[in-house]
């Protein structure tokens, strides 16, 4: 998709959560689509981004919806999720926090 032109969309936040339920529903069923899986990702980055700082999240979830925000590019935000999420995600996978 580089390179490909771009195209603004205002979409109700509902909306668009509603029509990611969808396409996650028609990937989880087999719809298997590469540009069907970008259009998922890219959704579910500008839905975090739109949601931001409701108030009732928690201080991950406003510390990833920063990374959307902050984010030109579908892939600058998944770089910038992951640099969040791996510390976490290493502690949750180390020794200690195994079940003997």
């Amino acid at each position: 998709m580089a390179g490909a032109p771009y195209f603004p969309v205002n979409l109700p936040l509902d909306a668009a959560e509603r029509l990611h339920g969808v396409v996650e529903d028609l990937l989880e069923n087999g719809h298997e689509d590469p540009a069907l899986e970008r259009a998922y990702r890219i959704l579910a980055w500008r839905i975090l981004a739109a949601r931001g700082e409701g108030g009732n999240g928690s201080v991950l979830v406003a510390r990833m919806a920063e990374a959307a925000r902050d984010a030109e590019t579908l892939e600058q935000y998944e770089a910038a999720r992951d640099d969040v999420l791996g510390p976490i995600l290493d502690g949750l996978e180390s020794a200690e926090n195994r079940d003997p």
